[in-house]
């Protein structure tokens, strides 16, 4: 009896993290430059989940279009801390200073698989939405491993 105890509470609190996650999805605008020869630009649609109340880990996936289709990729991002901040010349209300780390893969069309690794600097959030500007991206190929570089311009998040 007391091994069936300990099994159901450590299952609870092993669960309980999935219980608070929430849905998002996203718009913004970016360019990559993925070698010499190869680049594109346009505008990202990302679905997500973040797996607690606070962002401290999330998942999403994205695909890139202009006009068509560009690419399509699969990311792990966090925010590991957040600080309040008053910035009433950009936004209504305070909000968080949040920066973002966020690593995955991508497959851009025509030219196949990369890695790709962002720091989001300038990434504020509030209770429902997130800002993102000037986010710089690293590209690195997945069969030659050459550089490539990137930036969002800007993105705008909505937590569902």
């Amino acid at each position: 009896m007391k091994k069936k105890i300990l099994v159901i509470s450590l299952l609870f609190f092993l669960l309980s993290p999935l219980y608070s996650f929430s849905f998002f999805y996203s718009i913004g605008g970016e360019g990559e430059g993925l070698d010499g020869e190869s680049h594109y630009a346009g505008m990202n649609f990302d679905v997500g989940l973040s797996f607690f109340n606070e962002p401290y880990l999330m998942a999403d996936a994205s695909v890139v279009l202009s006009p068509l289709f560009e690419s399509v990729s699969m990311n792990i991002s966090s925010e590991p801390f957040s600080v309040p901040v008053h910035m009433y010349f950009l936004f209504a209300n305070p909000v968080l200073y949040s920066p973002k780390i966020k690593v995955g893969a991508e497959y851009v069309y025509q030219d196949g698989w990369y890695y790709r690794a962002e720091v989001a600097l300038l990434n504020f959030r509030d209770k429902s939405f997130e800002y993102e500007f000037l986010t710089p991206m690293l590209t690195v190929d997945a069969e030659d491993y050459s550089l490539g570089y990137g930036i969002r311009i800007m993105e705008f998040t909505y937590f569902m």
